[in-house]
């Protein structure tokens, strides 16, 4: 599982997220280092265009290759916060590593953990270890189709219950899915504030991520609100 750690580095605090990269790389977790390219020494951003461009364009890319994201959220951090977001947005993980009082509701809203202390961080990620299973596939040329009947969510906007079809189609190349996972996998999303569009990104994102497929396609149907019945696809 690949984990991007994000905190205050502008403000003198590059070392403790450096500390907890390497607790989670001793646990065995990918971790995505930012500081490839250190910039905690600059001062003032304001005459720093090129920079500031490259900069966020980098994050932005190790947001979108991570699987979760850790916030160490002990000191307040523009960046962090818009990495905490952007990637909460697309259905992505979020952990918020509290071990000291936080004075903003933005790091807790947008978490789906909040942890205190680092053996609580590392029980977090091991229990977000997505529980899809796969087996090699032995079979002649296919295409699999699955339908999840069950699916719930919380809406981030009115906090109801949102309940839903989930349907997957894939074509598959060395490994095929074990579908009794896919139960257990969808179970996770019960108590998660997601749009739509987060759970169809993030179903999409792990099962490619497991099967590396020739084709995949996710299509969640969900139940009518207010007169409007959802139908969200994503397929590659």
């Amino acid at each position: 599982m690949k984990v991007m750690v994000c905190g205050s580095i502008g403000y003198g605090h590059k070392e403790e997220i450096k500390k907890i990269q390497e607790i989670l790389r001793k646990e065995g977790f990918e971790v995505l280092d930012q500081f490839e390219h250190d910039y905690s020494h600059v001062d003032d951003f304001r005459d720093n265009e090129e920079l500031c461009r490259e900069i966020v364009t980098r994050d932005l890319e190790l947001c979108e290759k991570a699987d979760v994201i850790v916030l160490v959220a002990k000191h307040p951090s523009f960046g962090a916060m818009a990495e905490v977001v952007i990637s909460a947005m697309k259905g992505k993980p979020v952990v918020a590593f509290c071990p000291e009082k936080v004075r903003s509701p933005w790091p807790i809203y947008f978490a789906n953990k909040v942890v205190r202390s680092e053996e609580e961080l590392v029980r977090a990620l091991k229990e977000l270890e997505t529980p899809l299973r796969t087996i090699p596939n032995v079979y002649s040329d296919h295409e699999a189709e699955f339908t999840y009947t069950k699916f719930t969510c919380i809406c981030p906007v009115t906090g109801l219950r949102d309940i839903g079809t989930i349907k997957i189609r894939y074509k598959p190349k060395d490994r095929i899915l074990e579908y009794e996972s896919l139960d257990s996998y969808f179970k996770l999303f019960a108590d998660k504030k997601m749009h739509h569009e987060a759970v169809v990104c993030k179903v999409f994102n792990d099962i490619y991520q497991a099967l590396n497929p020739e084709w995949l396609e996710v299509v969640a149907e969900f139940e009518e609100r207010s007169g409007v019945k959802a139908v969200i696809r994503k397929r590659l």
